[in-house]
C-alpha cells in the first residue's frame, strides 16, 4: 500500500488556521464538532477524510488539541471552559502523519485511565487522586502542590477505569480489600514518564493514588532548586569532605528527596559506589544500586542498609530515619566513612537534632559526624504571563523589617491566566535554611542544648531561616507573601 504523508509545515499551517478560525468558539457535541475540526483539517491539507482523522487524534495525543469533556464527564480546573476546544499551534512542529490509515485507531484503543493520565501530564500535575464519593469517584490533580478538583466520575465510568489502571500497573483488577502498590505500564508516547499507583481500601471503597513523574526532570541541578549563591557554596563545600552525614528535614511533599538525589547526583563521577535504601524507591537511576523496603521479604529499612554497608558503598541514600535501629546504623556508618544523606520530617533545623535525640541517636557521635543540615519548604513560582503588583501594607512592612530586609514598596500578586489555568502559578521553588556544623554548633550539639538555644545560636551566626529566605524571594518577585505564609499553615 502507498502512504502519502503531510509535511510537518503544512499542519503547523493547518494547526495555526484552526486557532485563527475556531479559538475557543467552538462548542456543542463532543462528535459533531470533532467532526467538523475534521472536515476543516481534510478542506485546508487536501487529503481524505480518513487521513484527517489519524491527524486530528494525533494532534489531540500530543496535547495540541484538548477538549474538557471529551471522555470524561464534567471535567473542569479553574480558567477552563468544558464546552470548547483548546488548540496550540505551538505543540505541532514536528508532526507528520500518513494519509491512508485506519480511521479512529487511537480511539479504539484509547482507555479511559490512560485518557486520565494523559490529561493531567497536559495540566503538569505530579498527582491524580480517586476517591469515592457516594456513587461516584471524585479524581483531583495535584497541580503546583495543590489539589485540584478535576471531576467526578459516574459508577459506570469509575469503576472500569480504576480496574484498568490496576492492570497497567499488572494488580489484580478484582482485589480490592488490601493495599496494593505498583507502577504502570505506559505507551511509548508518554513513556518518559513514570507512574506508582496505590490503592486502598477505604470505608466507602476503594480510593487510588498516582505519582507522576517524568524522568527526564527527576534529577536537577543543585543550583536550579532554589538556593542562594551563598548557601550553595556553603553546601557544596560541605559535600566536598566526603564521609559524615548530611541531613534534610522538612514535612511530606516538601522536596527532600529531590533534594537528596541531586546532592547525591552531583557526588556522582563514576568512580564512587552509591547505594540507595527507599520506601518505596521513587527515582530509577542508572548507575545506582537501589534497595527498596519489601517487609513482606523481611527487607526493612535497619535491614536494608545493613546489607548496603556490606556493598561496599561510597555513599549511602537513605530515604528516611523512622527508628532508632535505622538512626543507629545510619551513624555508624558515617562513622566508619561512608557519605551518608538522609531525611527527618521536621520543622526546622534545630528540629532535626531534637528528632535525633528522640530517636537516641548518640549526641557526641552526631556532633562529629554532622556536616550540613537543610530544612526546606515548597512554594509555588509566579506565572510570568500575567504576574501583578499590589501596595505593600503596614502590617507586612513589619514582616521584612524584623527580617532586615529593605521593605518592597510594592509586593508580587497573583492574578490567573490560561497558561496557569487561572491559578496566577506555575511550578515550585525550594525555601531553604542551610546550617553547616561550625565548631560552635557541633559543640552545642554535643553539649545537650535544647531547640530554643540552637535557634538562637543559629540566629547570632546569621543563618538564613526559612522565613527569611522565603520574604528574599517575595522582594525578588519569584512568589508571593501568600504562598510565604503558607508554609506554616497561615490562612493567605
Amino acid at each position: 500500500m502507498a502512504f502519502q504523508t503531510v509535511e510537518s509545515k503544512s499542519i503547523v499551517d493547518a494547526v495555526q488556521s484552526l486557532v485563527d478560525r475556531f479559538r475557543l468558539e467552538l462548542t456543542g457535541a463532543r462528535q459533531a464538532t470533532r467532526t467538523q475540526l475534521i472536515d476543516f483539517l481534510a478542506r485546508k491539507l487536501k487529503i481524505n477524510q480518513d487521513a484527517a482523522a489519524k491527524l486530528f487524534d494525533d494532534l489531540r495525543e500530543a496535547g495540541v488539541i484538548v477538549r474538557g469533556d471529551e471522555t470524561l464527564d464534567d471535567a473542569h480546573l479553574p480558567g477552563r471552559d468544558d464546552q470548547s476546544w483548546e488548540i496550540d499551534a505551538s505543540h505541532s512542529a514536528a508532526m507528520t502523519v500518513d494519509a491512508n490509515v485506519d480511521t479512529d485507531v487511537a480511539e479504539k484503543s484509547e482507555s479511559p485511565a490512560l485518557t486520565l493520565i494523559r490529561r493531567a501530564i497536559h495540566h503538569r500535575a505530579t498527582d491524580i487522586h480517586l476517591d469515592p464519593f457516594g456513587d461516584e469517584i471524585e479524581v483531583r490533580l495535584r497541580i503546583d502542590g495543590q489539589l485540584e478538583h478535576y471531576c467526578r466520575l459516574s459508577e459506570s465510568i469509575g469503576k472500569p477505569l480504576l480496574q484498568q489502571l490496576k492492570v497497567m500497573a499488572g494488580l489484580d483488577p478484582a482485589e480490592h480489600f488490601q493495599a496494593l502498590e505498583g507502577r504502570l505500564s505506559l505507551p511509548t508516547s508518554i513513556s518518559h514518564y513514570d507512574v506508582r499507583i496505590t490503592a486502598t481500601p477505604v470505608i466507602n471503597g476503594e480510593a487510588v493514588s498516582l505519582r507522576l513523574l517524568r524522568r527526564d526532570q527527576i534529577i536537577r541541578s543543585l543550583d536550579s532548586l532554589g538556593l542562594t549563591a551563598a548557601d550553595l557554596h556553603d553546601l557544596r563545600q560541605r559535600m566536598g569532605v566526603g564521609e559524615g552525614m548530611i541531613l534534610v528535614g522538612g514535612p511530606a511533599g516538601s522536596g527532600k528527596t529531590t533534594t537528596l538525589y541531586s546532592m547525591v547526583y552531583h557526588l556522582d563521577n563514576g568512580r564512587r559506589n552509591i547505594v540507595t535504601i527507599e520506601d518505596p524507591v521513587e527515582y530509577f537511576v542508572p548507575g545506582f544500586s537501589q534497595i527498596q523496603v519489601d517487609t513482606r521479604h523481611k527487607m526493612s529499612l535497619a535491614s536494608g542498609l545493613k546489607t548496603a554497608l556490606r556493598m561496599d558503598p561510597d555513599i549511602l541514600l537513605l530515604g528516611e530515619i523512622r527508628d532508632t535501629e535505622t538512626a543507629a546504623a545510619a551513624m555508624r556508618a558515617a562513622s566508619c566513612g561512608k557519605f551518608v544523606f538522609t531525611t527527618f520530617h521536621t520543622r526546622d533545623a534545630a528540629s532535626v537534632v531534637t528528632a535525633s535525640r528522640d530517636l537516641q541517636v548518640d549526641q557526641r557521635s552526631l556532633a562529629s559526624n554532622l556536616r550540613a543540615v537543610i530544612s526546606q519548604r515548597l512554594v509555588r513560582r509566579l506565572c510570568e504571563h500575567c504576574r501583578d503588583t499590589r501596595a505593600t501594607t503596614d502590617t507586612e512592612r513589619v514582616l521584612f523589617e524584623q527580617e532586615a530586609i529593605d521593605v518592597p514598596e510594592r509586593l508580587p500578586r497573583a492574578v490567573g491566566c490560561k497558561h496557569c489555568h487561572g491559578s496566577g502559578y506555575h511550578e515550585r521553588t525550594g525555601v531553604f535554611e542551610i546550617v553547616v556544623a561550625t565548631p560552635e554548633i557541633a559543640d552545642a550539639i554535643e553539649q545537650g542544648k535544647g531547640e530554643r538555644e540552637l535557634r538562637e545560636i543559629l540566629r547570632q551566626a546569621n543563618i538564613t531561616s526559612l522565613t527569611k529566605d522565603g520574604l528574599r524571594k517575595v522582594r525578588s518577585g519569584i512568589t508571593t507573601l501568600e504562598e510565604v505564609k503558607a508554609m506554616y499553615g497561615f490562612a493567605a
